[in-house]
């Protein structure tokens, strides 16, 4: 079984080689790694240049000209991946040397499953430790009978460690470009809706904390997150679940609504997407507040 993995890499010139080294050195041979850096404006693209050339090949490298977020670069990488397993490695975190062996033997013995998620030691900055990321709410989602519950209320498996079958993640149609980089919430949700899903109770990845994670630091976090609930609001499938996701958008407004107050107004993007919280406004006097606030402040 031919594993696609793909490594979206932005201004990681550190870490960048820890993470393509611990993919090639894998115990599964069978590996199609794809790197795609994302017009970095470190030294991350000839840091990965001489990969290639040290290697003499060994992974597809694909060098952006202009920045297009994540969401961008994963979909560029689920296009043309060859295998018929499919896998995101971030370029400052690195694989367990059988952390792709393990994942295939759980699908070999789980052909009905679409998905499968695991768990991370966590390295803060360079220390790696034996921390694991998972807490006790998060691995007790895979003994729900029903998860979505708790996944639509926050709690979401680390899409980091997952496996996906690429014909699954196509048939979905990928991650949503609307978005730039909320692709944890929406993802697992659909994955689950797909077919079955897989937990591997053991870490299969170092996952890397600093300062300039994307999750940290990325300011659209906060709007894609409302542009995926209004979107899972749609979805005949979630039908059951229509209260509860409205409650976790008006929240998801309201978190919105406090950003512009401490941040005298945001961006116009931020107070564009804060415009369609009307429809809530009535339902908390908070929201109404910041509304009236910034509601109108288009410009």
């Amino acid at each position: 079984m031919l594993v696609s993995i793909i490594i979206p890499s932005y201004n990681h010139q550190h870490y960048i080689t820890q993470s393509i080294t611990s993919v090639l050195e894998q115990t599964w041979p069978k590996i199609d790694l794809i790197v795609i850096d994302d017009a970095s404006t470190d030294d991350s693209a000839a840091v990965i240049d001489g990969i290639l050339a040290e290697r003499e090949g060994g992974f597809r490298f694909i060098k952006r000209k202009r920045n297009s977020g994540l969401i961008s670069s994963l979909n560029e990488g689920l296009a043309i991946a060859d295998g018929q397993y499919f896998c995101e490695l971030a370029s400052d975190d690195f694989l367990l040397r059988d952390s792709i062996e393990k994942r295939v033997r759980f699908f070999t013995s789980h052909q009905e499953h679409v998905a499968l998620f695991a768990d991370a030691f966590r390295v803060k900055g360079e220390t790696e430790t034996c921390s694991c990321v998972l807490d006790d709410k998060r691995r007790a989602l895979f003994r729900q009978h029903d998860p979505l519950s708790s996944m639509l209320s926050g709690v979401r498996p680390i899409f980091a460690t997952g496996m996906f079958r690429t014909e699954t993640l196509r048939k979905i149609g990928g991650f949503d470009p609307q978005y730039r980089c909320y692709e944890d919430l929406e993802m697992p949700v659909l994955l689950w809706l797909a077919g079955k899903v897989g937990f591997l109770d053991e870490p299969v990845l170092c996952r890397r904390e600093h300062a300039t994670n994307v999750s940290s630091t990325t300011s659209t976090i906060r709007t894609d997150k409302i542009l995926c609930y209004e979107k899972l609001s749609r979805n005949p499938d979630l039908a059951a679940y229509a209260s509860l996701i409205r409650y976790q958008l008006r929240r998801s407004y309201l978190a919105l609504g406090r950003h512009l107050s401490d941040h005298g107004g945001g961006n116009a993007y931020e107070r564009r997407i804060f415009q369609n919280a009307w429809g809530y406004a009535l339902q908390d006097v908070r929201l109404l507040w910041h509304l009236l606030k910034w509601g109108r402040k288009q410009n």
